[in-house]
């Protein structure tokens, strides 16, 4: 059997986290405009819910985070710098992004930039590791 590391496994979770999060608004779509319209090229940006406009918003927010996320998780693992704190710091990125999702879903605006900015934080305890190889 083989093991993967922490920031591995937290990097897979972040990947299919965000390869779900596509499914609730398109759902919405389906729903309110038939599955015909809603796989057609019409702009059905009419009445769109609130909360299907922050679950997109959220999706795409992610999606600009995560190549940052897994780059330095594929460096730390490359060059063999697993240690707690890059373990630390991929377990912060991936339960801050999860937060910030049903925060952001649910218009909860201090928490959402709230954890928003601890995902940040874990971004930066991967960098830490990395720069303190290169230096």
């Amino acid at each position: 059997m083989i093991l993967i590391t922490t920031e591995l496994f937290y990097l897979f979770l972040t990947t299919l986290f965000c390869g779900l999060l596509w499914i609730p608004y398109v759902t919405e779509r389906f729903f309110r405009f038939g599955i015909k319209n809603t796989c057609g090229y019409k702009d059905n940006t009419i009445n769109i819910p609130d909360w299907a406009i922050r679950a997109k918003s959220a999706h795409l927010n992610l999606i600009e985070n995560l190549p940052l996320f897994g780059i330095l998780i594929f460096i730390i693992t490359f060059l063999d710098l697993s240690n707690s704190q890059t373990q630390l710091g991929s377990i912060i990125f991936f339960y801050s992004r999860l937060l910030h999702y049903f925060c952001y879903l649910f218009a909860v605006p201090w928490l959402r930039t709230g954890f928003f900015l601890l995902s940040w934080i874990g971004l930066i305890m991967l960098s830490i590791q990395i720069i303190t190889y290169i230096y």
